[in-house]
């Protein structure tokens, strides 16, 4: 018997598990291989099985992975995390550690790390430069982020990879419509079509784009269609513009959603969910929205006040984000993620002695949480402790010696610790890894110019300033 299915762990699409051999446990290998009955007795099952010591290495290998991906289907992102992370010390196998990675940084994403979510994205396609949807994940952090260039660059390449794909088609002409090109947009949303002509959204979607570039009968054609399909669905006339802001995939889940709102509007998880949606799509009023009605309806849902927290926050709304950060630790003091935020926050009202104070928190509940590191380094870095700021880029380049990020945040402290030459060594590998790293190459610059080496610093400064050129 093989553990075969213990690549299907939720929406995680962890994949390709007929590598693991399970050893023939039974009961405990079919629920820790499909999530089923439920998450929780898939848990368990998982559990079980790392609990017994002759477990052959590939079966405690894929048990973790799974229970990883259980884990953070129900939003218990520290126990996840460290068991993607324990996964990772099993294997040297480059598609199985591009899978981990990839899922690992699902979940960094979910909790609403980032700047961790994009470092695991980058892994994974090291280890694996044909894994689809790391692209597609990628891309929606650069969106985040208004990188659409870099967006579109890896939905390019995973359109490449897998032409019969409808998610990237989607998102690239989400990011077609934002800049006004409508013929692209048309294009990709014709694609879709092509491969699920029964989409009521993406024939919706399509109908927007026809009428913003003045195609009026065509737009009334796929509106038509769209309500043919789906009696129930918003009309392109009466509000749907603001949904083609968000990936195909998202306006989606968020119709989903809604539908089910609709039937069910006391629970507060529904509302909490669809607020999850509006916020990865970047829609910060409407998730604000959701998540004020899903705590209406349940004053304890931590996640809401987490979530709305990070809305604020991305609103640039630092008192409410602190607020809710500060409520959702009242109710629940053990969530890394609830400290790293409000430290977030801190920072930015550059509040850096309660900032530094919560990221030490966080620390303290989870040892493993890099994140907090990272980002504690770099508000000490601001602070002019440059000692500490080293001390804690070396703690996660222990953890991961390819961390660019943590590189390039060394070489600064190093630069200004009056350290060129460390910093240069930095740097070169930060740019190694990452040679579009804008940052890395003009500090490289002022430490080859601290060094008299004209030559190499005016290089550095050109290419920051081409990099910079091809960003705009």
């Amino acid at each position: 018997m093989t553990l075969g299915a213990l690549g299907v762990a939720g929406a995680f699409h962890l994949s390709r598990a007929q590598d693991f051999d399970s050893g023939g446990r039974g009961e405990n290998v079919a629920r820790c291989s499909s999530g089923k009955p439920d998450l929780v007795a898939a848990v368990a099952a998982c559990t079980r099985l790392l609990a017994d010591r002759h477990l052959e290495d590939l079966t405690q290998l894929a048990a973790l992975r799974n229970r990883g991906a259980f884990y953070s289907e129900q939003n218990d992102f520290a126990q996840a995390i460290a068991d993607f992370t324990a996964a990772l010390q099993l294997t040297g196998n480059h598609r199985i550690r591009a899978d981990i990675f990839w899922n690992r940084g699902l979940t960094y994403f979910r909790k609403g790390d980032d700047a961790d979510a994009l470092s695991d994205y980058n892994d994974a396609l090291k280890f694996d430069p044909k894994l689809k949807s790391a692209y597609i994940d990628r891309a929606a952090i650069y969106i985040k982020r208004g990188a659409d260039d870099y967006a579109v660059t890896d939905l390019d390449q995973a359109i490449r990879l897998d032409p019969n794909g409808m998610e990237a088609y989607l998102v690239r002409a989400s990011i077609q419509v934002r800049h006004g090109n409508y013929v692209g947009a048309i294009a990709d949303y014709s694609n879709a079509i092509a491969l699920d002509a029964k989409n009521a959204a993406v024939w919706r979607d399509r109908g927007v784009a026809f009428q913003a570039a003045g195609d009026n009968e065509r737009a009334a054609a796929d509106a038509a269609e769209a309500l043919r399909l789906d009696p129930g669905i918003s009309t392109t006339h009466a509000g749907l513009a603001p949904d083609v802001h968000s990936s195909g995939k998202e306006a989606q889940t968020i119709a989903e959603y809604s539908s089910t709102i609709r039937l069910k509007p006391g629970e507060a998880l529904n509302f909490k969910n669809r607020g999850d949606r509006y916020l990865a799509s970047g829609d910060h009023d409407r998730a604000i929205s959701d998540f004020n009605r899903a705590i209406e309806i349940d004053s304890k849902l931590v996640s809401a006040y987490l979530n709305r927290g990070v809305a604020y926050f991305e609103e640039s709304d630092w008192n409410s984000a602190i607020a809710d950060f500060t409520t959702a630790l009242a109710i629940d003091a053990n969530q890394p993620a609830a400290y790293v935020n409000r430290a977030q926050a801190f920072a930015a009202k550059h509040d850096r002695s309660r900032a530094i104070a919560d990221f030490t928190e966080a620390i303290r509940i989870d040892p493993h949480a890099m994140v907090a590191y990272r980002k504690r380094a770099f508000v000490r870095l601001e602070s002019g402790d440059y000692e500490g700021a080293i001390e804690d880029y070396t703690h996660v380049l222990g953890s991961d010696s390819k961390d660019a990020e943590a590189l390039r945040g060394r070489g600064h402290a190093l630069l200004k610790k009056h350290d060129p030459e460390g910093a240069i060594a930095d740097l070169t590998a930060a740019i190694a890894l990452n040679p579009r790293d804008i940052v890395a190459y003009r500090y490289r610059a002022l430490a080859y110019d601290s060094k008299r080496d004209t030559r190499r610093a005016d290089k550095d400064f050109a290419m920051e300033r081409q990099l910079e050129t091809a960003a705009r």
